[in-house]
């Protein structure tokens, strides 16, 4: 599955999907960076959950950045049917993160 950058509307239309996770990050970020790698192989893993990624860095995604209140990056929503299930920040391998989303 694609890992899709995302803007204010398309953030809405990711969500209605079953399951999505989003990535907040930024282009400087060392662990995002990381992050992203991650996210690839996550994809390979679980291609029935939507990814995709916003760039704080953006002007147009402040008022997503404000409202799901991210001050540390990468920072990670899980959501199920529009629901957020869970946030962590930082940086986790594939495996882990299926881990601590509790997909295994």
């Amino acid at each position: 599955m694609e890992i899709r950058e995302l803007n204010p509307e398309s953030f809405k239309e990711a969500l209605l999907q079953p399951e999505t996770l989003i990535d907040f990050y930024a282009t400087w970020c060392g662990p995002c960076r990381n992050m992203s790698r991650e996210l690839e192989k996550f994809a390979a893993m679980y291609p029935r959950i939507t990814i995709g990624k916003v760039n704080i860095e953006s002007d147009e995604n402040r008022e997503l950045i404000d409202s799901h209140d991210v001050s540390t990056i990468p920072s990670l929503f899980f959501f199920r049917d529009g629901q957020l299930i869970k946030h962590l920040t930082g940086f986790f391998p594939a495996r882990e993160l299926a881990k601590r989303l509790e997909l295994d």
